[in-house]
């Protein structure tokens, strides 16, 4: 009875040894099949260095035009698999090119581009390897391999911001991003400087992006306007600017773009009048508050402020005169298109990039350093910009 209870299989062990029989049978195989390519390989070039050499090894003959030097041994990467200590025939004088080598360079060289393809699409480093894995072995993501896919992404990102920029923007919005890289002494929060913009026709654009040194500093904001003025972004079409309201930015904005009307965000503002504000009061006074940029129009707009002021003034007199003083510049939106109010009103159409960088960029907590950094915004913005190509808002 015992033996037979031995015997006796279950429908899951018969799956999983029915598995594990594919799966040996596969390896072997493949296993197998790399060992007669390399065969195939070794041979085919046995035959090339035959035809330059002008004889067979050890042949005397009057024909001959050169004479063997040995073998140096390489890997190489097939679509079988990686081949381990590959057989390379040399000649004493000279140099030569082996077409089997060109072939799979080329299929090598179309791999990075996937790769990179890949990376700019969305996906991150390590799921890129964990897709291509299983197609084409450990060995192929190689350090080499992630090397020479990053210098063509830093090609890219260097194209990006040496681009000519057209002028036919209408809305810009100009906000800051931090993120946190390596540095020779410690890891330090990083300020990305970012442009967004809008064209008369509905078309959006992240039109470019700075690693500034200095945070959000007028001088940062200053170089980074100057450069995109400098590649043709002057501004002659600009309607409006919309910002967080930091002085840095506002008074560089003075001096590149001293004639473009500034919009204040409203999120910034309120989150700097609940500053002022008992943390009971905050829901309720920041609440009213959002009653003023909800107006109809620019004069119910005034009267809303003063119905919210005379409430509130008397209880947080530091809260209101916090709006209040940037009350017109919070209200710029209403000289626009009624159909770009909501957008234009704050700087969250620029945050929502913000979001999705943080997405991207969590798993990797602390970058390498600032190359790193220009790789993976480039990457997100151009994955955007592409999305964005055929999808132009309603003005």
């Amino acid at each position: 009875m015992n033996s037979i209870q031995e015997l006796y299989f279950t429908d899951k062990d018969l799956k999983e040894r029915q598995a594990q029989i594919k799966e040996d049978f596969w390896g072997d195989l493949k296993s197998e099949t790399l060992i007669a390519v390399k065969r195939l390989l070794e041979t085919t070039m046995e035959v090339e260095i035959q035809d330059l050499a002008g004889a067979r090894r050890w042949e005397h003959s009057t024909k001959r035009l050169n004479y063997r030097n040995g073998f140096y041994t390489r890997n190489l990467w097939t679509p079988y698999g990686w081949i381990n200590s590959l057989a390379v025939p040399r000649l004493r004088s000279g140099t030569m090119s082996f077409k089997t080598f060109n072939r799979y360079r080329q299929r090598t060289e179309a791999v990075n581009h996937l790769m990179m393809d890949m990376f700019l699409a969305g996906v991150s480093t390590r799921k890129v390897k964990e897709v291509l894995k299983p197609l084409y072995g450990q060995n192929m993501v190689s350090a080499a391999t992630v090397s020479a896919v990053t210098k063509v992404l830093d090609g890219a990102v260097g194209k990006y911001h040496a681009r000519a920029l057209s002028d036919d923007y209408k809305f810009l919005f100009l906000d800051g991003i931090y993120l946190k890289a390596k540095s020779p002494v410690k890891a330090r929060r990083r300020c990305i400087l970012v442009a967004y913009g809008i064209k008369g026709d509905g078309t959006r654009e992240l039109i470019d992006f700075r690693l500034a040194r200095k945070g959000e500093s007028q001088a940062a904001w200053e170089c980074f306007l100057t450069s995109m003025r400098n590649r043709g972004f002057e501004g002659n079409h600009l309607e409006l600017i919309s910002i967080d309201g930091g002085k840095g930015m506002m008074n560089a904005l003075d001096f590149i773009f001293p004639d473009v009307p500034k919009q204040r965000c409203w999120a910034h503002k309120l989150r700097n009048v609940a500053n002022h504000l008992p943390k009971k009061l905050q829901k309720a006074c920041t609440g009213q508050a959002k009653g003023i940029y909800d107006a109809e129009n620019y004069g119910r707009a005034i009267k809303a402020f003063k119905t919210w002021a005379k409430i509130w003034r008397p209880i947080v007199p530091k809260a209101v005169e916090c709006l209040e003083g940037d009350l017109e510049d919070l209200l710029r939106f209403y000289e626009c298109p009624k159909a770009m109010w909501i957008k234009l009103r704050t700087t969250n159409i620029i945050e929502r990039v913000f979001r999705e960088v943080r997405r991207r960029t969590r798993p990797m907590s602390c970058f390498t350093n600032s190359k790193s950094v220009k790789r993976i915004i480039f990457a997100i913005f151009n994955r955007q910009n592409v999305i964005w190509k055929d999808k132009p808002l309603a003005m």
